[in-house]
């Protein structure tokens, strides 16, 4: 997943270069040097019964400025958070985001442990086992996470190009793909213990979008043979396709191998119209990897999964469960930003 946003870049934060070195379990902590950063899950679970539940919890630390302050009150980073469900029993989505500076405390990040937070909002654990807590009053999640498989270093080494523009446009970007997960889900005033699998990725970076670029459709598959498949594609104002857009392609012994833009073709073949925001998103894919013989097709399991922000990025974003279908079966994650509200 990308971040958008927008600040006056300094020199006071480093860039990412082709050069880094990915170090274990450092770069899983916070890392002061660098002006955005997050911490990102999305997952498939199910309760005893078989009852359906996506979710999404995510943490950003953005910096404003590097400088050290004897007041709580110093503003030095903006902490934030989201958090969906969607319950596809009730065809039902919810979102909730806050954002704080992080005085007294109420947020934060460490740099030598993992351990993230935004209110009630919680990142803690280690590299082999991560737990996650999110509430926002009528709903909640309290989840273990247990890697399957070895981390993934996408791109080049974990170097991660963004742009046709500068290769300053990256990022450092890894992930575990095929995470156990077991805890609870509660909705309003029921309680559902569930099991499942779930994505984690990790990024850092001192950049945004280039100007030539508008958003990004983000794909994270994960087939029913213990495959899974991570796609974006960086979209440009005048409609076309960043030809630095990519992919990772993981086997089920944890082996993987990068895509790039000519490896892959993804075509939107319907779309819905938001209520919300009046923004026409894709609601349908169709995804053909030639290399391994896979032709798939992606499908929101509900519609509405947009989340709009007024409490932290002030943006909108669609981001939701899908069914994958075709030469192969499984569930996705599928995120796209950058889509203009109708005017």
């Amino acid at each position: 997943m990308l971040f958008m946003y927008s600040l006056a870049f300094g020199q006071e934060f480093k860039d990412i270069t082709s050069d880094y070195k990915v170090t274990f379990p450092q770069d899983f902590y916070y890392k002061s040097d660098y002006r955005v950063q997050w911490w990102y899950f999305t997952g498939h679970l199910y309760d005893e019964e078989g009852r359906e539940f996506g979710y999404e919890l995510t943490f950003f630390v953005v910096g404003v400025q590097k400088k050290d302050y004897k007041s709580q009150f110093g503003l030095r980073n903006i902490y934030i958070s989201h958090f969906a469900l969607s319950d596809m029993a009730e065809q039902k989505f919810f979102f909730s985001d806050k954002s704080d500076s992080g005085a007294f405390n109420f947020a934060g990040a460490r740099d030598n442990q993992l351990h993230v937070w935004v209110g009630k909002n919680r990142l803690q654990g280690t590299m082999k086992k991560m737990h996650l807590h999110a509430s926002d009053g009528e709903r909640a999640i309290n989840l273990t996470l247990t890697p399957t498989k070895p981390i993934v270093l996408h791109g080049e080494n974990g170097y991660s190009r963004k742009s046709e523009e500068s290769p300053l446009i990256a990022s450092v970007y890894f992930s575990y793909t095929n995470l156990n997960t077991e805890g609870t889900i509660t909705v309003v005033n029921r309680t559902f213990r569930v099991r499942g699998k779930s994505w984690f990725d990790r990024e850092f970076s001192s950049r945004g979008l280039s100007e030539k670029q508008t958003g990004w459709d983000w794909f994270a598959l994960r087939l029913d043979d213990n495959r899974e498949v991570m796609l974006y594609l960086l979209r440009n104002r005048d409609g076309s396709i960043d030809k630095l857009s990519s992919g990772t392609f993981i086997y089920s012994n944890g082996s993987y191998r990068h895509l790039t833009r000519k490896d892959f073709s993804v075509t939107a073949t319907k779309y819905y119209r938001s209520r919300k925001t009046g923004a026409r998103y894709p609601s349908q894919w169709k995804i053909d990897i030639p290399s391994e013989n896979i032709q798939l097709r992606l499908t929101p399991l509900l519609e509405d999964q947009e989340l709009v922000t007024p409490y932290s990025t002030f943006n909108f974003y669609w981001e939701g469960v899908c069914v994958v279908e075709g030469t192969l079966s499984g569930r996705a994650y599928v995120e796209m930003t950058g889509y203009s509200r109708r005017t």
